[in-house]
C-alpha cells in the first residue's frame, strides 16, 4: 500500500474557511473530501470537516510520516497546525473545523509490507480505507462521510458502502474493517452474480493466465457460495493483486464492515488450469455470507469458511467425495484441543484451534443436525437463516444469536449444545468413532475409503451433495 503536488483549486474548496459552530445536538462527525492524484502524481489532497470530536488531538496512524501540509481554517486562511510526537493539535475540532492536509502515498507505502497498511501494486497504491484519514484520537464513534471532490475519480476504486447521493459512508466503529481502497491505475470490470455485482479491479501487470482467465475464476468462485446461500450473498468490490514469483493464489482477506471488499493475493504465474485446486477464493468468498463477529467468535467465522470451502468445491464438482473425506481425516485433527491448552476455543488463537477447531465445530453440528433430524435439516439451512436474518458480512451478530437462530430453524439444540460442551468446554472428540460411523475407513497406512454400510454413510453423502431427506 503507496505521491505529485497540485494546490487544492476551487473545485475541491469544500469547506467553509470560517465554519461555524454547531448545534448542540448535532452528532460528531468526520467529512474527507478527496481528489485522487492525477496520473505521474501521488499526492492525494484531502479536505476533513469534522465536528464535536471528542479530542484536540488528530493522528493517521498509518500515514504519520507520509502527511503532509496540514493547515486548519482560521478566520479568512489558513494556518498551519502545531504537530506533536503523537500528531496535530486541533483544539477547534471539539466544535467544528476544516483542516486540509495531502498525503504522500508513495511515501506511505515503501514502508508497508502488511496487509493491514498501503502498498504499492504497480502503478496503484492499495490498502484499508482507513490508512489516509487524518482523525481524532480517541475516534468514539461519528458519522463517517467520504466523497470524491476534484482530482481523477478514475483512478479511485473502493469497496466502501454508497449513499445514494454517490458519497460512501460509515460508522467510527467500523473504521478498523473499513474495506479496500486503491488510488492510481487498475483494469475494472463489473461482474454480474446471481443476486450481487461484483466490481473487480485488476491491479499491476496482468496475471499469466490473463484478465479474463481471472475474472472466470472470480465468477465460477462466486457461483459456487451462490449455490449454498440461494445468492451471492452482498455486492462486492474484489481486488485481484499480483504476487510475482509464486503460482498460486497466495493469500486473501476480507475487509467488510464498512462495505464489502475482498483483496485476493494471486501468483503472478498461477496456471488458469488450477483454479480448482485453490480454496483461498472459495474461502474468502463464503466470509461475505455471514455475519462479522466483532470481539469474539473469530473460531466460527474462520472454522464454517473452513469446513464449507472444501464441500462446496466438492458440490461443485471439483473435487470428488472421497477427496473431500480424506482432506477432513486429514486436517480435522487439528482442531482437536491439546494438552495445556484452555477449554474454550475463544481463549485459544493459535491457527489450528481457530481454523479447524471451528471447521471441527462445524463438522460436528452438521452432523449433529442431520441426525436429530432424520436428514430433514442441516448446518446448511442454519448459515442460509443467518444471511437472511442476521446479514452478510457487512453486519455485526453475536455468536449467541448465530447459534441461537441456527436452532430455532433446525427445531433442534444442537448448535448451543455443541457450542456448551465443545466449544467452550473443551469436552474430548472421538474422531475415529465418527469416520467409522459415518463410513469414512482409514487404513493404518493413512489410506481413506468410504464404505456405505456404516451407520450414518447416508449423512456423509448428503453433506457432500447438499441434499436432504
Amino acid at each position: 500500500m503507496r505521491l505529485g503536488v497540485i494546490a487544492l483549486g476551487a473545485s475541491f474548496a469544500l469547506g467553509c474557511a470560517r465554519p461555524t459552530a454547531p448545534a448542540a445536538e448535532d452528532p460528531p462527525a468526520c467529512d474527507y473530501a478527496i481528489a485522487p492524484p492525477a496520473a505521474g502524481s501521488w499526492i492525494l489532497d484531502v479536505q476533513a470537516s469534522l465536528a464535536r470530536a471528542p479530542a484536540t488531538l488528530l493522528v493517521a496512524p498509518e500515514a504519520s510520516d507520509a502527511v503532509r501540509e496540514v493547515t486548519i481554517a482560521d478566520g479568512d486562511h489558513w494556518r498551519a497546525l502545531a504537530r506533536t510526537a503523537d500528531g496535530w493539535l486541533a483544539p477547534e475540532c471539539r466544535t467544528r473545523c476544516a483542516v486540509r492536509y495531502r498525503v504522500d502515498l508513495d511515501a506511505l507505502a515503501a514502508s508497508c509490507q502488511r496487509m493491514d497498511c498501503a502498498r504499492r501494486v504497480g502503478d496503484a497504491v492499495f490498502g484499508p480505507a482507513s490508512t489516509w484519514m487524518l482523525r481524532p484520537e480517541p475516534l468514539g464513534d461519528p458519522f463517517v462521510r467520504v466523497h470524491v471532490a476534484g482530482g481523477d475519480p478514475a483512478r479511485f476504486v473502493t469497496g466502501l458502502r454508497r449513499d445514494p447521493s454517490g458519497s460512501y459512508v460509515l460508522r467510527g466503529h467500523e473504521l478498523g474493517e473499513a474495506s479496500y481502497t486503491a488510488f492510481g491505475s487498475f483494469r475494472r470490470e463489473r461482474v454480474e452474480v446471481p443476486g450481487a455485482t461484483l466490481d473487480v479491479a485488476l491491479l499491476g501487470p496482468p496475471l499469466r493466465m490473463g484478465d479474463a482467465a481471472a475474472i472466470g475464476w472470480i465468477r465460477d468462485g462466486a457461483s459456487c457460495e451462490a449455490r449454498l446461500f440461494g445468492r451471492f450473498p452482498a455486492d462486492t468490490t474484489i481486488f485481484v493483486v499480483p504476487v510475482p514469483g509464486a503460482d498460486e493464489v497466495v493469500f486473501g482477506r476480507v475487509l467488510s464492515l464498512a462495505g464489502a471488499s475482498v483483496a485476493l493475493l494471486f501468483g503472478a504465474d498461477t496456471p488458469a488450469a488450477s483454479e480448482h485446486d485453490d480454496w483461498v477464493v472459495v474461502h474468502e468468498m463464503f466470509h461475505l455470507g455471514t455475519p462479522s463477529f466483532v470481539g469474539e467468535g473469530h473460531w466460527l467465522e474462520e472454522g464454517l469458511a473452513t469446513y464449507y470451502e472444501p464441500i462446496l468445491r466438492e458440490r461443485a464438482g471439483w473435487t470428488t467425495e472421497a477427496d473431500l473425506w480424506k482432506h477432513f481425516v486429514k486436517e480435522m485433527p487439528r482442531g482437536l484441543r491439546k494438552q495445556g491448552e484452555p477449554a474454550s476455543l475463544e481463549d485459544r488463537d493459535d491457527i489450528d484451534s481457530t481454523y479447524w477447531g471451528g471447521a471441527l465445530f462445524a463438522l460436528l453440528a452438521d452432523v449433529g443436525i442431520r441426525r436429530a433430524t432424520g436428514g430433514a435439516r442441516s448446518l446448511d439451512d442454519a448459515v442460509r437463516a443467518a444471511l437472511q436474518r442476521e446479514g452478510d458480512a457487512t453486519h455485526v451478530a453475536r455468536v449467541a444469536d448465530f447459534l441461537r437462530l441456527g436452532d430455532q430453524v433446525t427445531g433442534t439444540r444442537v448448535l448451543e449444545d455443541a457450542d456448551v460442551h465443545y466449544a467452550v468446554g473443551g469436552e474430548a472428540i472421538d474422531l475415529d468413532g465418527l469416520w467409522r460411523s459415518l463410513g469414512v475407513q482409514v487404513d493404518p497406512s493413512g489410506a481413506v475409503s468410504l464404505r456405505d454400510d456404516a451407520p450414518l454413510y447416508s449423512l456423509r453423502e448428503a453433506i457432500a451433495s447438499g441434499s436432504v431427506h
